[in-house]
């Protein structure tokens, strides 16, 4: 089959290396310039930084063999199994509450694992769907759907994968003509809420802190990260402040310098230490960084045999990066078995 899917998230990757592997032809439509979605990083002066996800577990089976093999090959590496804590008041040195799992990091930065994934398949970067058609399996010359791209071109498949966010998938799938077979994914994705983020990734000159991680309460702040203790970097010292859901909601519209200006105040607050001019930096916002409320089934499918269509991403299964490359594995297992002739 041709197989065109909407969004080069760690689940369209790994479900379109697995698709490929078995001999479909596979073709990713990402609207950024880089792939992996949250597995974002940034190079500044020498040093990278994780602005995304900082760091990720292994909890399932799937994931854990996907993480040990990139253990082997030296591309991802364990981090910590403890953060420190800060209350409000002070900083504590352990978090008694935090998850004692090891917490493990890309050695290049976490969107390499993303760049690896993507060398398996064709990536077309920049380039936006604004929706699908549903063309049928008997036309003359044509496949069974067509993905149309805002520039005004399409790109035909005989099935389609959405691995964007719910907000993102519900605006595509609403395109379908055939309303009676999506009601029932539209109903439940619509229902999906995320918390939002701004991520500011900072360097400094001054020494490297003896800490990973401090986990933020009481605080427009959630995370501060200390990115130098990740990796070997040039001199200097990298740090990512991750803001809390509730600040990103007062200040998504407001001005960079003034968002970075906060952050930058509180986190020099928090670690007892001025932050407030940076050598570089780089802030990002994220609208759909985590789900809440995820449904609780790891894909879904569209009920039309002739045409398959489905949906993978961070919200199925749980909202973890774990859950997201499951939610794509698992689509794609599915996929292999039940459409195991691939047509020469």
């Amino acid at each position: 089959m041709v197989i065109g899917i909407i969004g080069a998230s760690i689940s369209g990757l790994i479900a379109g290396k697995r698709l490929a592997d078995a001999g479909h032809e596979v073709t990713i439509i990402e609207k950024e310039r880089s792939v992996g979605g949250r597995l974002g990083s940034v190079t500044l002066d020498e040093i990278t930084l994780d602005y995304g996800l900082s760091h990720f577990k292994a909890n399932s089976q799937t994931f854990k063999t996907f993480v040990d093999e990139l253990v082997e090959k030296a591309a991802v590496a364990e981090w910590t199994d403890e953060f420190s804590l800060y209350d409000g008041k002070e900083i504590l040195d352990v978090d008694p509450n935090a998850d004692p799992q090891m917490n493990y990091i890309g050695t290049a930065g976490n969107q390499a694992i993303a760049t690896d994934l993507s060398r398996w398949v064709d990536i077309k970067s920049e380039e936006q769907a604004g929706g699908i058609t549903y063309i049928g399996p008997d036309a003359a010359k044509k496949r069974s759907w067509m993905i149309n791209l805002t520039d005004i071109t399409v790109f035909e498949c005989d099935a389609i994968i959405v691995a964007t966010p719910a907000v993102e998938a519900y605006g595509i799938i609403q395109t379908v003509q055939n309303r009676t077979a999506t009601r029932k994914i539209i109903r439940n994705i619509n229902e999906v809420r995320y918390d939002g983020r701004i991520s500011l990734a900072c360097t400094f000159d001054r020494s490297v802190p003896d800490w990973e991680a401090i986990e933020v309460e009481n605080s427009d702040i959630r995370l501060i990260t200390n990115e130098s203790s990740k990796r070997e970097s040039a001199d200097g010292t990298g740090f990512v402040i991750h803001s809390s859901p509730e600040f990103y909601r007062s200040h998504a519209q407001k001005d960079d310098k003034v968002v970075q200006q906060l952050l930058l105040e509180e986190a020099s607050a928090i670690i007892n230490a001025p932050l407030k001019k940076p050598k570089s930096s780089y802030l990002h916002r994220w609208k759909y960084f985590e789900a809440q409320n995820p449904i609780d089934e790891y894909f879904m499918e569209l009920e039309m045999e002739e045409a398959p269509l489905a949906l993978i991403g961070d919200y199925l299964g749980g909202s973890s990066l774990d859950n997201a490359f499951v939610s794509g594995y698992n689509l794609a297992e599915y996929w292999i078995n039940k459409f195991s002739e691939v047509p020469a």
